[in-house]
């Protein structure tokens, strides 16, 4: 189903870019077509108006007489049979140079005067053949031309060069937008991959989550409900008798408990709804605070937990979420730890950083599930982990907990046996952060 689902907001993307794309060059085509039509036109229509401001100047300026055809010659040879040519019309309509038109005559006698073109540029086909680009003008009576005088002029630019490289242009302009659009779709399908990709990367870290949450919730949730259905068939048992039973549900609903907390603090972490407080924090005063009640956890298991001699320095920190990172490190060493090892936690100032560095003398993880220490809801051994209590998210958590004070974290060996939790942060990690409420004190 959700396979389906992917595919479908993929095609989706795809045809939503593809659209865009294609609505994009095409009105860029249609821009660079119009653009060019007018600017090939803009000399043209220039020359009809210095012309016609010729004509209704009359003598003594000299302007080309009415025949005022002529061709272009290449080497001799006739390119076109005119260019500019001028049809004079009287108030009636009745074309009145047809001597002076000679040849010309049988091909431009069919156009009739259109009084309502007066003083407008206009494009005609003549002869289904030839394209013009005409200019009426009427000349005033007391034009000092009184051949012209009182009569109707329609001054013609022959536009048939500027026709062809119109036509060559659009016809290179289809052949590039749909170059462009076979590119386009391309990259559509790139960019609607590349935009999937986070998407179902998210989607599947999101189902997994939601199916090891279940997972998980579901467990202690059973327990509980056994235990409770146990003591309701027995309701004259006295609580001693049923110490055990109660005991174990006691134990799953904290476990509960605490998973609930962590999957919170994942939920918040997601939603970079977190507001951190850091403060200038005395590093050693602080760790001895925060390791000294877990030492006596450790002595309760016949463990030792110490903390090596620290250097005086100061650190920038949120001391909440910090407390936080090393009761899971230390939590974890413990769980992990058989009876008379030690952990050893330890802090050292370097430079800009400082490292915080937690070691037990436990089971160490191989180098495979390194890689996967840090990932939501992942054990190195899964029935050892629920013995302990385990939930496979105290580490993610750490992790992201490092993440908002942009430092790293790391396992390596710790020699003979065990592992080396080694958190590195920056002295003063408020000078980066920008996305979280941060005060510093």
């Amino acid at each position: 189903m959700s396979n389906k689902v992917n595919r479908a907001q993929q095609w989706r993307l795809f045809f939503n870019n593809l659209i865009g794309f294609s609505v994009i060059f095409m009105v860029l085509g249609v821009i660079v077509f119009v653009l060019f039509r007018r600017a090939m036109l803009t000399s043209t229509d220039q020359a009809l108006r210095v012309e016609r401001d010729a004509r209704l100047a009359g003598p003594p300026r000299q302007v080309r007489p009415l025949t005022g055809g002529h061709a272009f010659q290449m080497k001799g040879k006739s390119i076109h049979p005119f260019m500019t040519t001028t049809l004079m019309y009287n108030t009636d309509g009745k074309l009145l140079n047809k001597d002076q038109l000679g040849s010309r005559y049988e091909t431009l006698k069919d156009i009739v005067l259109d009084k309502s073109e007066l003083g407008r540029l206009h494009s005609i086909q003549v002869g289904g053949k030839y394209n013009f680009r005409t200019l009426l003008v009427k000349v005033p009576k007391s034009n000092a031309d009184k051949s012209v005088a009182g009569r109707y002029l329609l001054i013609m630019e022959n536009i048939d060069p500027q026709k062809s490289a119109m036509k060559s242009f659009k016809r290179v302009i289809l052949i590039t937008m749909g170059v462009f659009w076979l590119l386009s779709i391309l990259m559509s399908v790139w960019m609607s991959r590349l935009t999937m990709r986070p998407i179902l990367k998210s989607w599947g870290r999101q189902t997994e989550f939601v199916g090891n949450a279940a997972h998980e919730l579901r467990t202690p949730l059973t327990i509980i409900q056994n235990k409770l259905e146990l003591l309701l068939t027995r309701p004259n048992d006295r609580i001693i008798d049923q110490a055990e039973n109660i005991a174990i549900a006691n134990s799953e609903s904290q476990r509960l408990q605490k998973l609930t907390h962590d999957l919170l603090a994942l939920a918040r972490s997601d939603s970079n709804t977190v507001q951190t407080n850091f403060e200038t924090t005395d590093v050693s005063a602080f760790l001895v605070r925060t390791i000294e009640p877990y030492a006596e956890i450790a002595a309760s298991q016949g463990k030792t937990l110490k903390l090596e001699p620290v250097a005086k320095f100061k650190a920038t920190l949120d001391q909440n979420l910090i407390h936080q990172l090393m009761n899971i490190l230390i939590d974890n060493a413990l769980k992990y730890s058989p009876a008379d090892s030690t952990i050893t936690v330890s802090a050292t100032s370097i430079g800009r950083k400082w490292q915080l560095t937690v070691a037990d003398q436990g089971i160490g993880i191989s180098a495979n599930d390194r890689r996967r220490i840090f990932d939501r809801f992942y054990r190195v051994d899964s029935s050892r982990s629920r013995q302990t209590g385990g939930n496979g998210l105290g580490l993610s958590i750490a992790s992201w907990i490092v993440s908002l004070h942009h430092g790293t974290i790391v396992v390596n060996d710790n020699q003979p046996t065990g592992s080396r939790f080694v958190t590195t942060l920056p002295v003063n990690p408020t000078s980066g952060l920008t996305t979280h409420h941060d005060k510093q004190a």
